[in-house]
């Protein structure tokens, strides 16, 4: 049997369309402000800045093209929400007119290392791992040799 708060909350986030815990600090600071245009990309960073404990556990799933565009993404369902509400008059771009400066150039993975301070626990964790997947595949490379040979370039 689930509690009243329960139910609430599962009322209040029943409309969102990625409702994982790591994305209902966005949605709810999306929801907050009063604006009737699409989020942009700075008051993003200013955001993501202000709140460094989310900012980190974002950034160290998804790339920050990835936040941008899909914060953005989630800015606009909640304007067209309330437009069909009544509650606004959204002013809201065709979806193809993202400009280029609004896409934050980061490596070529999407995991962008430079942004993350060398001494916190995050970039310990993620060096471990790419030293992990490097092993992995000097196994598979000595597991391949024989069958293939090594190939002369």
């Amino acid at each position: 049997m689930l509690s009243s708060g329960q139910q609430t909350m599962d009322r209040m986030y029943d409309h969102r369309f990625q409702r994982t815990d790591q994305w209902r600090p966005v949605y709810s600071w999306l929801e907050s402000l009063d604006t009737d245009e699409v989020i942009k990309s700075n008051d993003v960073i200013d955001w993501l800045t202000a709140n460094p404990e989310i900012r980190d556990h974002l950034y160290s799933r998804h790339s920050r093209y990835h936040l941008m565009h899909y914060i953005k993404k989630c800015h606009i369902k909640i304007l067209k929400r309330k437009e069909k509400q009544g509650l606004i008059v959204a002013k809201i771009p065709p979806k193809e007119n993202f400009s280029a400066e609004d896409k934050i150039p980061g490596s070529p993975n999407g995991n962008n290392m430079n942004s993350i301070p060398k001494d916190s626990e995050l970039y310990k964790a993620k060096r471990v791992e790419a030293q992990h997947k490097y092993e992995i595949l000097l196994e598979f490379e000595k597991q391949l040799l024989p069958l293939f040979g090594k190939s002369e370039n």
